[in-house]
């Protein structure tokens, strides 16, 4: 694949792709039609974003309005974009390696196509990219159920056909077989930890790369990899985000003043600088030379990597890691500046007990405190569908939520508290006095 297709969009630009908010647990996975063993993708059922059923074909909805659906997203782009995110389908047994077909109206290279998969602890892998028009994909563990999703540019080009098929597993790596120590090495029990400056990415109304419409005092994080990119709604990829003290890009090593505030969010945009940095990961999709948790732009602002210029050749102004939205950014972490932050990694360890943090509202954040009571300060917020962690339970101070009144509350990070009435799952968390 070119590196065209490699970098997408910054978060500046707030590209409108969209995907659906599919969440582990999942629904009973959608009917597909299996000939051959492919598992055919029927184009009616996508949730789309910026795209319309034409004939047969998904196109770009050239006659919808700027700022709406989907939008130009980077400086020489042939049009407009648009996603379609298709329902997760389940596969016969389990594997790590899948062949995806894709099969278009025009230019193939004017489409992107991704799969992830369910794993063993329920929740989903990143998404991983078939190359050009298909061809194979190998996830980083065995799944059981996958999905697709396809990216459409410009106006010129359609997807009139998609197609995934389950192969043996380890069909992707050299000489099959399993991998060393067994098929898949356990995740481990805490999340990758990397420490970024932040900046905030504001832009009220605009649209996410998930299809997000940006709201006033919003709650959500963008990371420089659409590996991590939530479906629009979902918080199957979530961050915790504490605040370290350090203002400044210069201002990396300074001691906290008071103590952390930390929020959890989920991930719904692309950027900052890059788009296909996911510096997060040991094995990442670019710029492999440099130390996990690194990303390319802070490499790039401090120590002149790549001539001091981003991947699309920007010269880098600042060591942006990840972007947060305003609210996150003032509410949550309070902060007065961009600054460095520590970020967590929910997803690249097993969850113990997962629960989504939910709101009626649908859109406020739950309180975190450093107990459960309300006699403990705050220290943070959940964003609604936030995916937690859930360490242990305790009792504590009544609450109603959306889940009823309860006196218990989750322990869903280190001196982080929340009502067990605001959060969907955890009820088989330990005691924390036992712990």
């Amino acid at each position: 694949m070119s590196d065209r297709r490699c970098e997408r969009t910054t978060a500046r630009t707030l590209a409108a792709l969209g995907a659906a908010a599919l969440l582990v647990p999942l629904a009973a996975p959608a009917p597909a039609f299996a000939q051959g063993g492919w598992l055919r993708q029927d184009l009616d059922s996508a949730d789309r974003v910026g795209l319309v059923l034409e004939s047969g074909a998904l196109r770009t909805d050239v006659g919808e309005a700027d700022g709406g659906g989907a939008s130009l997203r980077r400086e020489g782009q042939r049009g407009r974009t648009g996603l379609a995110t298709f329902p997760e389908q389940a596969l016969d047994g389990p594997t790590d390696s899948v062949d995806v077909r894709v099969r278009a109206d025009g230019d193939v290279e004017h489409l992107l196509a991704e799969v992830r998969g369910v794993r063993p602890d329920g929740m989903w892998t990143e998404w991983y990219p078939a190359p050009g028009s298909g061809g194979r994909v190998t996830l980083p563990e065995d799944v059981t159920q996958v999905q697709l999703r396809v990216e459409v540019e410009g106006g010129d080009t359609a997807l009139t056909g998609l197609r995934v098929r389950p192969l043996a597993s380890g069909a992707g790596r050299p000489g099959g077989g399993e991998r060393d120590g067994g098929a898949h090495g356990a995740r481990p029990a805490e999340p990758f930890s990397a420490r970024l400056f932040a900046t905030r990415i504001g832009l009220v109304g605009g649209t996410t790369a998930n299809g997000h419409t940006v709201r006033k005092d919003d709650h959500f994080v963008a990371l420089p990899s659409r590996r991590g990119l939530a479906t629009r709604g979902g918080g199957e990829y979530t961050v915790r985000v504490c605040t370290t003290g350090a203002l400044g890009p210069e201002g990396k090593n300074e001691t906290p003043e008071h103590e952390p505030r930390c929020s959890y969010l989920p991930v719904w945009d692309v950027g900052p600088w890059n788009t296909g940095d996911d510096h997060w990961n040991e094995d990442r999709e670019s710029w492999n030379d440099l130390e996990r948790g690194l990303p390319q732009a802070e490499a790039a602002y401090t120590d002149g990597y790549n001539g001091g210029l981003d991947g699309f050749g920007r010269k880098v102004r600042n060591p942006a890691g990840i972007d947060l939205a305003d609210g996150a950014f003032r509410e949550g972490l309070q902060l007065p500046t961009n600054a460095w932050v520590e970020v967590d990694y929910l997803w690249t360890a097993d969850y113990r007990q997962r629960a989504e943090i939910t709101t009626v509202t649908q859109s406020d954040p739950v309180v975190v405190r450093g107990g459960p009571g309300l006699e403990h300060d705050p220290v943070g917020l959940a964003a609604h569908k936030a995916n937690v962690d859930v360490a242990c339970q305790t009792v504590g101070d009544e609450a109603t939520g959306p889940f009823g009144t309860s006196s218990a509350w989750y322990r869903i990070g280190p001196g982080n508290y929340v009502p067990a009435a605001f959060a969907d799952g955890g009820a088989d968390a330990p005691d924390c006095a036992r712990r």
